[in-house]
């Protein structure tokens, strides 16, 4: 099927929507199943490859639903970025509300994102979008200035807080943390060795925590913020 098609006003539909008001909870299940579908699809063929009408045989929606809800191809890839962006906004909040030190919470976080990075859909289909989609930059700076800020103040407050040795800077380390789960994520993508990318952080830790973090607080680092053990809706 073509990436054209009929088109409404707003991306995503979001005009013919608010004429409407609220959409109702089967019209709003039916665009999760497309939105769904949709991200699988470009996760494993990427946005050029990916036929909508294998998208809406995987959905079970029918091509009327899909252009009730998203103007083109563009704007369904469009919707994927967005939704994956306010999966990493509900992350953030799960992970602030634990309890945790600011350096646990820093690996809650990661951890955390690693794993909607192996398990969700929106996530695996969002991050290839951002290499693929034409035009995408606003949704990479969402993306990746959403993790370099939550890093950066995460940071700041365990530097406050005396967890960190002398002389390490927030800033400066902030970005490379972003960069080791990025930069592991790409090369397991290109080499098909997605379940890898766990060890490779958790490798990547090894060598960086001891050269930010106080001895104080390496000896009593405990395990528990790890794994993904916060509930939430990956893979829905």
């Amino acid at each position: 099927m073509s990436s054209t098609g009929p088109r409404r006003s707003g991306a995503g539909g979001r005009g013919a929507r608010a004429v409407r008001g609220k959409p109702q909870p089967r019209a709003q299940a039916t665009r999760q199943a497309i939105l769904t579908a949709a991200a699988e699809h470009f996760s494993r063929n990427g946005y050029y490859a990916t036929s909508l009408d294998r998208v809406l045989a995987d959905s079970g929606g029918t091509k009327g639903a899909l252009y009730f809800h998203f103007a083109s191809k563009e704007a369904l890839a469009r919707a994927v970025l967005a939704e994956m962006v306010q999966r990493w906004q509900d992350v953030r909040g799960q992970v602030r509300g634990r309890g945790l030190d600011p350096l646990s919470r820093m690996l809650a976080l990661v951890d955390e994102v690693i794993r909607r990075l192996l398990d969700d859909p929106i996530v695996r289909g969002g991050t290839r979008l951002l290499n693929d989609l034409p035009l995408a930059q606003e949704h990479a700076r969402a993306h990746y200035g959403l993790g370099e800020q939550e890093v950066l103040e995460l940071l700041t407050e365990a530097a406050h807080a005396g967890l960190l040795r002398d002389g390490v800077d927030p800033a400066a380390v902030g970005p490379q943390i972003v960069a080791i789960v990025a930069g592991h994520r790409h090369i397991c993508d290109a080499l098909g060795e997605r379940e890898h990318l766990r060890q490779r952080v958790e490798q990547a830790w090894t060598l960086l925590l001891p050269a930010i973090a106080t001895d104080a607080w390496l000896a009593t680092r405990h395990a528990e913020p790890r794994h993904g053990d916060i509930a939430g809706p990956a893979g829905c």
